[in-house]
């Protein structure tokens, strides 16, 4: 009972601290994982092996592109098969042969061609069984553009233009489209204007970004142009809450910038951040608030950068880490198994990096709330509910009031406080209990001569 009594105040002082500001807490930590070291540009991740948590396949630009393995728990290790392509700048993965594992596209630089593998579902990949034009191409991305069931290939180029490829269901890849003939780095698809067809995003470092819409699954239309130039990277989610595609780009020597959709594919600028020379944004959930928050890789000096979300679209950086490693592309997903977003980290002049993010959720305990994480909450004998503890009910198995004793107050449960030798009130404050003294022996109010003499007159003895 006593050491209930000593959880039951610690987590009373906890829960205090915890939901000053009704904030969730969660921060990125480096797992101390370095994943190779050459000159990576992009990281993909996906179940490539088939046994349920995430892997990764880094494109790395000069040398072969790497595999590695998720042990369940966030611990990776590399694949004794490399992917032979020596220039890649990104890699995208998704089932292209209908077999119901992920294969993977690598977009080539230098004039190599793209190339297609086929996954044999352990996480080792034949190929390249294609190679897909010869255009200096910077970042391919994977979408049902013509509602067949399967996924075709926007591939976007530097100095030529982008391309578009139609897969024959199997894996096979056809070009039908050309668009854009700018300096291309990085295309986005969803559904832009609430038709039902993947439009395109496309973030350009010459030119302003351009949006396409599509019209059938065969021609796309250039609907708008947004931002000036000298953009890395885009994405697109719902970052305003109001359930239409918004968008993120990410910009070099510029501030980052929030396009909000008016639901028919137009946007308007509603914010600016950061000033970095930034090279990749991904988009997740890291606070379990129900809102997109971002996190940006950053080149070239600056560390990256993690930013919240308020739920309207604004955005506040709240973590900046690495080492200022020339960061050049990220991955998010859940690799350790705690329910929430991790981060990969593609570094040029270093290794990769893993980062764990711990997230600090209301934690129930003898009817007191505290934000903890899982482990934190479990280990203690809580039950983990998520979310504010300012919004959370902790229901109890018996009331709690203020327990009024010689050295203070606390907040227990009335057999706590019986154990403790307090006078208990159910639902009352600690400020109701009156204000003692240990040294006031004779309960006067005062420390003095009488307190002194009540001693001298018990000496020796004890009711």
């Amino acid at each position: 009972m006593h050491i209930r009594t000593t959880i039951v105040a610690a987590v009373a002082s906890l829960s205090i601290a915890g939901t000053g500001l009704g904030q969730l807490s969660f921060e990125f930590t480096d797992s101390g994982q370095e994943l190779g070291n050459r000159n990576s540009r992009s990281i993909a991740v996906g179940d490539l092996d088939g046994d349920g948590d995430l892997d990764a396949m880094v494109a790395n630009g000069g040398d072969p592109n790497a595999i590695w393995f998720n042990d369940g728990t966030g611990v990776f290790t590399e694949s004794s098969q490399v992917l032979a392509d020596e220039m890649s700048l990104s890699v995208t993965l998704g089932d292209l042969d209908g077999d119901g594992d992920l294969d993977a596209v690598c977009a080539n630089y230098y004039g190599l061609p793209n190339t297609v593998w086929l996954n044999d579902g352990t996480g080792f990949f034949d190929g390249p069984v294609q190679d897909l034009g010869n255009g200096w191409s910077v970042q391919g991305v994977l979408g049902d553009l013509d509602l067949d069931g399967d996924l075709d290939l926007v591939v976007t180029n530097a100095g030529a233009p982008n391309t578009m490829w139609r897969n024959d269901g199997g894996g096979v890849f056809t070009e039908f489209f050309q668009f854009d003939a700018d300096l291309s780095y990085s295309a986005a698809l969803g559904d832009l204007n609430g038709d039902g067809l993947l439009d395109v995003v496309v973030a350009n470092y010459e030119d302003p970004n351009t949006i396409w819409l599509n019209n059938d699954g065969v021609l796309f239309t250039e609907a708008s142009t947004f931002g000036n130039n000298r953009s890395t990277d885009v994405a697109l989610g719902d970052l305003d809450g109001d359930g239409d595609l918004d968008v993120m780009v990410a910009n070099e020597a510029q501030p980052n910038r929030v396009w909000t959709n008016d639901g028919t594919g137009v946007f308007s600028e509603t914010d600016a951040f950061g000033g970095w020379n930034s090279w990749a944004v991904g988009l997740g959930d890291f606070d379990e608030d129900g809102d997109l928050d971002a996190m940006i890789a950053n080149c070239c000096g600056p560390k990256n950068q993690v930013y919240t979300n308020d739920g309207t679209g604004s955005f506040t950086e709240t973590q900046s880490f690495g080492e200022n490693s020339n960061s050049y592309g990220l991955a998010l997903g859940d690799f350790d198994g705690d329910g929430d977003p991790d981060a990969m980290i593609a570094n040029s002049n270093a290794a990769n990096t893993v980062w764990f993010n711990t997230v600090q959720g209301a934690c129930c305990i003898y009817g007191v709330c505290t934000q903890l994480d899982v482990a934190g909450c479990q280990n203690i004998g809580g039950e983990y509910v998520g979310g504010n503890c300012v919004d959370a009910f902790c229901e109890s198995a018996a009331p709690t009031g203020a327990c009024c004793v010689s050295s203070g107050c606390t907040v227990n449960t009335e057999s706590a406080c019986t154990d403790l030798g307090g006078t208990w009130t159910e639902d009352g404050e600690c400020d109701d209990c009156p204000a003692t003294c240990a040294g006031d022996t004779n309960g006067d109010g005062t420390v003095d001569v009488f307190d002194l003499l009540a001693v001298i007159d018990d000496w020796g003895t004890c009711p």
